[in-house]
């Protein structure tokens, strides 16, 4: 069948997989071409379209924009992009990617506008739920960040109510110290008594000493998010040690300090790592049950790491890799030891072998956790020596997101009863 030029150029535009319009600027931009995509996107039909205006066809708003931009379009003369706009149909809100541009009808001398129109509604709408995935996921991650935060508190109280007698103890030794030289001071001073510079200086540094369990148990029981930043690992081991020097006393505990010279610094969240060694030292503590000799043994070393699992580096880039100097922190206890059975379950959440009322299980699970978010690694197991017990060994990265090439020291051991 033979086709004239009119009928080839309509078949082509209804066969389109794009809305395509027309509309004469000479006569107030009524619209003089709607194809078949252009009536699938508007749900119009073209008898409906023909003749009219944007303001007879769509509401005011939209009108009024598509009549600017139409306006912009002619004035400068050239094609213009609308990357999203939308027209509200019989089927709901439709978004629309057009392009406009004028034209010149040189046989009958009239301005014409021509649109083509793409449905980028699923597209759009596509998007606008990823957003709201991401929003959920993000408030999710909120949630559970806030969550974890909750339960390192909980846990922490639940260490400060151990250490608080403790604390009390070691308290009131530096404030009887200040009593005294008040009762002392206070029966009159004589010029020439030798024994007030020796007084004074008592009652300062039992200030000192009460200032500081005080300010240590203080930060301890601080709550805030994870913050690291670079430490001395000594210095965190002297100020949790005190607090817990008191257990150490009253359980009849021998501790044995090994803490390796020119250690290089390491990227902590001071309370939260102090919340680790507080309960792993209990832990130690408890462990040691009813030995006659009870003994605790912490070290911690610089280290090269060696027979790294490959596929650790693959699951996260912040990973130990061999070769890696890395500082290692050992707890080890003369107890029992983990009963094989249980080896797999100690960091469970809420495992326990404590009587009812004694533990909530989230100790271990909590103190795994905190290590992880400082890209540490917690162990426990099982002493290989002649001596019945358990080792914590904490392996901490010596640089944030990498290590540094420092020789590694060797270590002196001190005891301390």
């Amino acid at each position: 069948m033979n086709l004239g030029n009119v009928d080839i150029i309509e078949a082509v535009m209804d066969n389109l997989p794009v809305g395509v319009f027309v509309k004469d600027a000479s006569d107030d931009f009524r619209f003089v071409v709607w194809n078949k995509k252009q009536e699938e996107i508007t749900q119009m039909s073209a008898a409906t379209a023909l003749g009219k205006t944007d303001e007879q066809l769509f509401s005011k708003e939209a009108a009024e924009l598509f009549r600017s931009i139409d306006e912009d379009v002619l004035n400068s003369g050239k094609l213009k992009k609308i990357p999203q706009e939308s027209i509200r149909t019989k089927a709901g809100k439709r978004y629309l990617r057009t392009l406009k541009l004028p034209m010149n009808d040189p046989t009958t001398g009239r301005i014409l506008l021509v649109g083509i129109s793409e449905d980028i509604t699923e597209s759009v709408e596509t998007q606008k739920e990823l957003e709201r995935l991401s929003e959920r996921f993000n408030a999710t991650s909120r949630e559970l960040q806030e969550t974890q935060n909750q339960l390192f508190q909980a846990e922490k109280l639940d260490s400060i109510g151990r250490l608080a007698a403790g604390v009390a103890h070691e308290v009131k030794n530096p404030l009887a110290m200040l009593l005294l030289g008040v009762d002392y001071l206070d029966g009159g001073i004589a010029e020439d008594d030798p024994n007030i510079p020796v007084i004074l200086k008592q009652m300062r540094e039992g200030v000192t000493r009460a200032d500081s369990i005080v300010r240590g148990l203080v930060d301890f029981s601080s709550q805030s998010a994870i913050e690291r930043k670079k430490t001395r690992i000594r210095d965190v081991f002297n100020s949790t040690l005190l607090l817990v020097k008191h257990e150490l006393v009253r359980a009849n505990v021998k501790l044995r300090l090994g803490i390796a010279d020119g250690l290089p610094s390491v990227y902590l969240d001071v309370p939260k790592f102090e919340q680790v060694l507080i309960n792993l030292i209990l832990n130690a503590i408890q462990a040691s049950g009813e030995q006659k000799k009870k003994e605790i043994t912490i070290t911690a070393q610089t280290e090269r790491l060696k027979n790294v699992d490959p596929d650790e580096g693959a699951r996260t880039l912040r990973t130990f890799r061999e070769n890696d100097l890395v500082v290692v922190v050992r707890i080890q206890d003369n107890g029992t030891g983990i009963d094989p059975d249980n080896i797999d379950k100690i960091f469970d959440p809420f495992f326990t072998t404590k009587a009812t009322g004694e533990g909530t299980g989230l100790g271990l699970s909590i103190t795994r956790k905190i290590i992880e978010l400082h890209d540490g690694k917690l162990q426990l197991k099982n002493r290989t020596d002649e001596v019945t017990g358990t080792i914590a060994e904490i392996t901490l990265p010596t640089r944030l997101g990498n290590t540094a090439n420092i020789k590694s020291p060797k270590s002196k051991t001190e005891d301390s009863d």
